[in-house]
């Protein structure tokens, strides 16, 4: 959710005993109100009165799953472009106009969906409402400013190349999603957005932004009997483009049975990345909670395993994390860390090492207690601003999540077991059967990978 400052989670860390001294209490969602328009579009309204600001959240399924093959990052440069000009008012209008009354307007776009996002004194809600509704129904993808966004996209991802973490990451989720479309980046490939032109952005449009299986979210100073009618007034007549949406389909189950290794030879690389993973699940799945406490014992945390081990007890690295990447169809697990070339293939031992000891033993009760103690000790922090209610209450809509998801949080995450631990280890941690992606100076580390399974070597140069 909320990116926060270290400062913060150091005085979070250090208030998580205090909140949980007691059994922990769950969280409710404030009082709202849910509606559909004819058009398809549902709208939830939530009264708050701490401060005169309104924040508006509406989630479009129209992500990079929906990508063109060989014109990736269309969606991206869509979500980028609509501020640039809409209803005839040019880009620099549309933002003196915000920005006169104290207003933001942001869009951004990923795997599933692009976001738009506003924020304004309760006020300008109309006005505010008035230029989300433009930007998102009526853009006009300006062709002069449609090539200065696609050059600044094209420019940035130039630069990957020079940045291996970056690159690394890219790579891993590239060859480990196999054809499915969340293999590609959301913001495409140099080559990809190159061939993009205004009249894809166009289609695109027309295509996939639409009001069915859209959701808006308006939370802040108002009255939903006030609101209601100037959504229907501004957004009502959105229609669908007539054209029918597919889905991408479900990630694939498993889809390295045995270990893959794949090696990108970055010939002056003084440092190795490492990526280690397979297949995940989506966000709507029963092991959520279970999911949460095993990664934050594995390498979700600032005490995880791969930390101590990794960086702490052997001094490896200087960070060594786990993560559960969930999308609407699927996701993957990975584990993200970086050595000194000649610790390369201790670093990769250490990690399997860890993979397979959250599996095969059960977690202490220490160890257990205080990753359940952290993560509900953090998670009211996630409710804090209108802006983080918005996006859970899109989220919960656009991925079919139940509000227990929320509202059970904290009881939930406390009747995790060690056992249910090791049961989802087991399930999703694999130690034997995975993908490891590494960028290496191989002529420097190719000893150091014997016998970790088959290698696939590939220049920096070979990459897209």
């Amino acid at each position: 959710m909320k990116r926060i400052g270290l400062l913060f989670w150091v005085a979070a860390l250090l208030t998580v005993p205090r909140l949980l001294s007691a059994a922990p209490k769950d969280v409710k969602l404030p009082p709202y109100q849910e509606y559909t328009l004819e058009n398809g579009l549902k709208i939830f309204i939530v009264e708050t009165r701490e401060v005169p600001l309104v924040t508006m959240r509406l989630l479009i399924p129209a992500g990079s799953a929906q990508d063109i093959s060989g014109r990736e990052g269309i969606a991206n440069l869509t979500a980028n472009t609509l501020m640039k000009g809409a209803a005839g008012l040019g880009a620099e209008e549309i933002s003196e106009a915000i920005e006169g009354v104290g207003g933001s307007l942001q869009v951004g776009s990923g795997r599933d969906a692009t976001y738009v996002n506003g924020s304004f004194m309760a006020r300008d809600f109309s006005r505010g409402l008035d230029f989300l509704a433009k930007v998102v129904i009526k853009p006009d993808f300006p062709e002069e400013e449609f090539t200065r966004e696609k050059g600044i996209v094209k420019a940035e991802l130039l630069s990957v190349k020079e940045e291996p973490s970056a690159l690394a990451s890219r790579e891993f989720v590239r060859r480990l999603l196999g054809e499915h479309p969340y293999r590609n980046p959301v913001d495409g490939y140099p080559g990809s957005v190159e061939s993009i032109t205004r009249d894809d952005l166009v289609r695109f449009h027309r295509d996939f932004y639409r009001p069915r299986g859209s959701v808006l979210a308006i939370v802040g100073d108002i009255k939903a009997g006030k609101v209601l009618p100037q959504v229907k007034k501004k957004l009502g007549s959105w229609k669908d483009g007539g054209t029918d949406v597919s889905s991408p389909g479900r990630v694939t189950a498993v889809q390295f049975p045995g270990r893959k290794l794949v090696v990108i030879d970055k010939p002056d690389a003084t440092q190795s990345q490492i990526r280690i993973g397979n297949i995940g699940v989506s966000r709507k799945t029963p092991d959520h909670f279970p999911l949460l406490v095993a990664n934050n014992i594995l390498g979700g945390g600032f005490t995880s395993r791969l930390m101590n081990e990794i960086r702490v007890n052997r001094g490896l690295s200087y960070t060594a994390r786990s993560r559960m990447q969930r999308y609407l169809q699927g996701g993957y697990f990975s584990v993200l860390t970086f050595t000194k070339n000649e610790t390369l293939r201790e670093t990769i031992d250490v990690a399997l090492a860890e993979l397979d000891r959250i599996r095969t033993e059960k977690v202490g009760t220490e160890e257990l207690e205080g990753a359940k103690m952290y993560l509900s000790g953090l998670f009211p922090f996630d409710l804090e601003t209108n802006d983080d209610l918005a996006e859970w209450f899109t989220d919960l809509s656009f991925y079919g999540l139940d509000k227990d998801v929320v509202e059970k949080y904290r009881s939930e995450i406390d009747k995790i077991t060690s056992e249910d631990v090791q049961r989802v280890a087991n399930k999703y941690f694999h130690a034997g059967d995975n993908f490891i992606l590494v960028l290496t100076n191989y002529q420097e580390t190719a000893g150091q990978l014997e016998g970790l399974g088959p290698v696939e070597v590939i220049t920096v140069d070979e990459v897209r």
